[in-house]
């Protein structure tokens, strides 16, 4: 599958598409979209402007492919967002799954970031920059971490190596992908600590560090301890050699800056909610953060973009109410009731998320859970994770939510808070209520059984991760927590359990057309590789290698 061979054919899919979607939607001009970027070599390019395509696409900020990469797929998955209709029925919201719409993420990483990186990192370790490879080390792991995590195994050694020239790609295993994973950036540390470049000169196209040689230690430390905490149960030893060498090295804490993108780029979640009406709040994040009484909450969405006509025939005043979308819904097509209810608080200025600085307190609070030299108490690590969380994201959306303060004292009374989730109770359709699926409260409990207590870290790192679906979407499948909502219905005729929920992405339509033999190879590595005694094959029900059926927590 040449690259420039997958791009074309990803505009031939993306035009048959275009017939089912509303107009003003994901696919204005994707055919323009997806033939012109890469007809020439990136590195045509000026050497710093290499750099900024790959760091920028980690959250996409152009329309329609930030639609394709997770908006139309991961997101429905994460309990973050709900599309608040289902494109006339061929969307992914009640698991038929849409290959189309499953291909965006391939899209992303392929074109528009492993195109770069792994001529950049080729390029820069020839001529010794070693600091300036590492920058694109980190950038590569963290976008084939979220593609491994979204199919299971991908074509991956064989795109850098290339040994037939551009015939085909052979796939990689998931375990030998992870490995991988962990060497990249650990020669992307090597390459900070020995780097003699100018911060200054780094600076100009560094959108995530700004040239900052130790948070680059940091940030690369962090995704290795993430990383190491998503293969705990399939390599344990491994896990927790991984989780205590990058502890060890240093991650994020709560003086240092969250990895945001604020170079004047577009943040186009705004467009999904505000512009195309395609994007909605999931309940699940609306039951949690409303019934938990999170400060956050307001920081994170509105209240009902405007009035909405309830079952009952009675009016809810436009801003007066937090309201999410039932996943699974059977709301075909817009307009509706629920293109009204509670949307995200951004606009187009938003700086584009990559890492939160809290995210390394979760991760460290379940090590010391599990008994892992982490350097701190579990009890610890998870209260000062939701402290970070909470000044930090005012930090960040407190100017797009006009509150500009979050006193101590109403963040330690909701570090103390007992209160729980609360029910989903839907205005306009009842039919979509549901008893809420958790009852711990944010209060930590040091009696409590470790499964508790990993629900709480869990719960809290999802929604201080917000609005990182690729990531929330992962530790879901890995830990069962938070616990979601099932699906109102599942039309995934059998390959999808409702109760176990959906655990990978099927094979994009582009993979199928471009690279169908040496898929079919990967689909028996995922077969190898799978523990689901129910499903097999290229299903959304079948599972990933970390993910491991029939394997408790602890």
């Amino acid at each position: 599958m040449k690259l420039n061979k997958f791009l074309k054919y990803t505009a031939v899919s993306a035009l048959a598409l275009t017939g089912l979607m509303s107009i003003n939607s994901c696919t204005d001009d994707f055919e323009k979209l997806n033939t012109n970027p890469y007809e020439v070599d990136p590195t045509s390019l000026p050497f710093a402007a290499q750099f900024k395509e790959p760091f920028s696409y980690v959250y996409a900020p152009q329309q329609n492919m930030f639609q394709f990469w997770t908006n139309l797929s991961v997101d429905l998955f994460s309990g973050y967002f709900m599309t608040p209709h289902n494109f006339g029925g061929s969307g992914n919201v009640q698991y038929n799954l849409n290959r189309n719409f499953c291909g965006g993420m391939y899209e992303n990483v392929y074109s528009h970031i492993f195109n770069n990186t792994r001529t950049l990192i080729k390029s820069c370790d020839e001529k010794g920059y070693k600091d300036y490879a590492g920058m694109m080390r980190v950038v590569q792991a963290y976008a084939i971490s979220m593609l491994t995590d979204s199919y299971g195994p991908v074509a991956y050694s064989t795109v850098i190596d290339d040994p037939t020239n551009g015939v085909s790609y052979a796939y990689d295993s998931q375990e030998q992908i992870y490995n991988s994973l962990f060497t990249l950036l650990d020669e992307a540390i090597a390459g900070f600590k020995s780097s003699t470049s100018d911060k200054e000169s780094m600076a100009s196209f560094d959108y995530w560090c700004d040239g900052d040689m130790n948070m680059w230690i940091k940030v690369a430390n962090q995704f290795k301890l993430r990383f190491a905490m998503r293969i705990v149960k399939a390599n344990p030893s491994l896990a927790r050699q991984k989780a205590e060498e990058a502890v060890a090295g240093g991650v994020l804490n709560a003086e240092d800056k969250d990895v945001l993108i604020n170079q004047g780029l577009t943040n186009e979640l705004y467009r999904m909610y505000y512009a195309w009406s395609d994007c909605g709040t999931n309940a699940n994040l609306i039951t949690i953060m409303e019934g938990m009484q999170d400060p956050r909450l307001p920081l994170y969405m509105t209240k009902n973009f405007a009035g909405i006509t309830c079952e009952d025939g009675s009016i809810i005043e436009e801003g007066t109410r937090y309201l999410g979308i039932r996943p699974g819904h059977d709301i075909v097509a817009k307009p509706n009731e629920y293109v009204n209810y509670s949307y995200a608080v951004l606009d187009y200025t938003t700086p584009l998320p990559v890492m939160f600085a809290a995210e390394s307190y979760f991760l460290r609070a379940e090590g010391a859970l599990r008994g892992w030299n982490m350097g701190g108490t579990a009890k610890d690590f998870y209260e000062e994770g939701i402290r970070t969380s909470i000044k930090h994201q005012l930090a960040y959306k407190g100017p797009f939510a006009g509150i500009t303060s979050i006193s101590d004292a109403e963040i330690e009374a909701f570090i103390n808070n007992t209160a729980s989730q609360e029910d989903l109770v839907d205005p306009v359709n009842s039919k979509f209520n549901h008893k809420a699926m958790n009852t711990v409260g944010t209060k930590w409990n040091e009696s409590a059984s470790k499964e508790e207590k990993l629900q709480q870290i869990i719960l809290q790192k999802w929604v201080a991760n917000f609005p990182l679906s690729t990531e929330a979407w992962a530790e879901y499948r890995r830990t069962g927590y938070p616990k979601l909502f099932p699906n109102y219905k599942n039309n995934s005729d059998g390959t999808i359990d409702t109760d176990e929920q959906i655990r990978r992405l099927i094979y994009s339509n582009n993979e199928i057309n471009t690279n169908n033999e040496e898929l079919q190879n990967g689909i028996k590595i995922l077969n190898q590789e799978n523990t689901s005694a129910k499903f097999s094959g290229d299903l959304g029900g079948t599972r990933v290698w970390w993910d491991q059926a029939g394997k408790g927590n602890f």
